[in-house]
C-alpha cells in the first residue's frame, strides 16, 4: 500500500478519527496523521503554514458536518489559498445527499466523496488510485 508522509483528518467525531488513525497505522498508510476537530481550525493551520510545503499534508480527510466551519466552508477557504504543493482532498461522511456528492464535484482539489465509515478497503482504494497517479 501507498504510504503518503502526511495525511490530516478534520472530523469532529472522535471515534472516527481514533478508528482512521488505527486503520492508517495497520496498513502502512501515512507517516504522520494531524486531526482537526473543525474546517475553521484546519483551515487556521493552512493559513500560517503556507509557505512551508513540509509542514502541509498532502492528503486531507475531510466531513461536512462540523461545528465552527463545516466542510464547505473550509473547501471554499482552502480554494483561496496559493498552497506550495497539491493536497488532495478525500470527503467522508455520513451524508447520503446525492446533492452533496454532486456538489463535491464542484472543487477541482476533491479527489473522491466517501461515505463513513473508513475501512482497510475503502483505504486501499485510496491507495491504489494514487499509485497510479503517479
Amino acid at each position: 500500500m501507498m504510504n503518503t508522509s502526511k495525511t490530516c483528518i478534520i472530523d469532529d467525531d472522535e471515534i472516527f478519527v481514533i478508528v482512521a488513525k488505527k486503520i492508517m497505522k495497520v496498513a502502512g498508510f501515512s507517516e504522520e496523521v494531524t486531526n482537526f476537530k473543525n474546517g475553521k481550525d484546519a483551515i487556521d493551520f493552512f493559513r500560517e503554514n503556507i509557505t512551508n510545503a513540509t509542514i502541509i499534508p498532502d492528503m486531507v480527510f475531510l466531513d461536512l458536518n462540523m461545528p465552527l466551519m463545516d466542510g464547505w466552508d473550509f473547501l471554499d477557504a482552502l480554494d483561496q489559498l496559493d498552497l506550495p504543493k497539491k493536497v488532495k482532498v478525500f470527503i467522508f461522511t455520513s451524508s447520503i445527499d446525492p446533492k452533496d456528492e454532486k456538489r463535491s464535484q464542484d472543487y477541482s482539489i476533491v479527489e473522491r466523496f466517501i461515505e463513513k465509515p473508513l475501512t482497510m478497503q475503502k483505504l486501499k482504494l485510496i491507495s491504489e488510485s494514487e499509485e497510479t497517479e503517479s
